[in-house]
C-alpha cells in the first residue's frame, strides 16, 4: 500500500499529478507519484503524430496498481467535446469527438476514475467559444448529453474545466447535463478571473481542481513557486470547509512537478 505519512496531504482534498512526471509509462509515473500524492491524471493524446492510449490489457495492470499502491485517478480525455462546435456543417468532427470520450469512460472503467476531465471547446480563443454561442450551446448541449447518457449515474465524474472564456458561459449545459466543473485554478490566474470568486460560486459543483504556477507573461504549467501561496493558502481554507471529497492535481510535467513538490511542502 501507499505510505500516507509520506504523502503531502491537505484538509479537504486529494493532491495528484499527472502521468508525465518520469520519463516511462503510466505505471512508472503511477509509483513515481505514489510516495507523494494520491492521484494520477492520465494526459492522453490520440492524433495524427501518435497515440498514448493504453490497451485493454495495460488498463487491467494498472487497476491491479491503483489498488496495490492506494491511488486514485482522473482520466483527461485526448479530445475535446464540441471542438467544431460552431461550424454549423461539420457535425462529423463533433461526433467523433463525442464518440472517443464514450470510449475512454467505457476503456478506463475497471480504473474506476474518479473523474473525466473535458474541455468544452468552440471555433475561437477569447473571452466566447464561438461568436454564434446560441448554436455553441445548442451543439455543446447535443454533445454532453450523449456523453453524460453514456457515463449514466456516474455522469457527475464528467468534468467541465475553466478555461479562457468564464464558465458562466456553459454553466446551462453543466447544469442541465448534471455534470461538475474542473476548477482550473492557473487558467483562472492566467486569463484573470476571480480565483475567490469563482470559488465561492462553482465549488458546490466542482469535483477536480487543476493547480499550476504562472509567470508575469501570462505563461502557464510552471512549477508552483510560481504560484501565489497566500492565494493557495485560500484554496485550502476553502476545500477544508465543506466536507466533499475532491482531488486537485498538480498539473505540471517532468521537473516543475519536483519542484512543485518541493515548494508544497513549505506549507505544510
Amino acid at each position: 500500500m501507499g505510505d500516507d505519512m509520506r504523502r503531502l496531504n491537505f484538509p479537504g482534498v486529494r493532491l495528484g499529478g499527472t502521468s508525465w512526471v518520469v520519463n516511462g509509462g503510466f505505471a512508472d509515473n503511477m509509483r513515481a507519484l505514489s510516495g507523494e500524492v494520491s492521484d494520477m491524471m492520465f494526459v492522453l493524446f490520440d492524433n495524427e503524430y501518435g497515440s498514448n492510449i493504453p490497451s485493454k490489457a495495460e488498463i487491467r495492470e494498472l487497476a491491479a496498481l491503483r489498488r496495490e499502491l492506494d491511488m486514485s485517478c482522473t482520466v483527461h480525455f485526448p479530445d475535446d467535446i464540441c471542438l467544431s462546435g460552431c461550424v454549423k456543417d461539420d457535425d462529423a468532427e463533433r461526433i467523433r469527438c463525442e464518440d472517443s470520450c464514450i470510449r475512454m469512460m467505457e476503456l478506463f472503467a475497471p480504473l474506476e476514475p474518479f473523474a473525466y476531465i473535458t474541455h468544452l471547446d468552440g471555433d475561437q480563443y477569447g473571452d466566447a467559444p464561438c461568436q454564434d454561442m446560441e448554436l455553441w450551446l445548442e451543439k455543446t448541449l447535443r454533445s454532453v448529453l450523449r456523453v453524460a447518457a453514456a457515463a449514466g449515474d456516474d455522469r457527475k465524474k464528467i468534468c467541465a474545466e475553466t478555461l479562457d472564456y468564464s464558465i458562466e458561459l456553459a454553466e446551462p449545459v453543466i447544469s442541465e447535463c448534471g455534470i461538475s466543473i474542473c476548477l482550473d485554478i492557473g487558467h483562472l490566474v492566467r486569463y484573470k478571473r476571480g480565483v475567490r470568486e469563482h470559488l465561492s460560486r462553482f465549488l458546490p459543483r466542482t469535483r477536480t481542481l487543476h493547480i499550476h504556477g504562472v509567470d508575469g507573461e501570462g505563461t502557464d504549467h510552471l512549477d508552483m513557486s510560481y504560484f501565489d501561496m497566500e492565494l493557495f493558502d485560500h484554496i485550502i481554507n476553502e476545500l477544508a470547509k465543506d466536507g466533499a471529497e475532491r482531488v486537485m492535481t498538480l498539473e505540471v510535467f517532468e521537473e516543475d512537478y519536483r519542484r512543485s513538490i518541493e515548494a508544497l511542502k513549505k506549507r505544510k
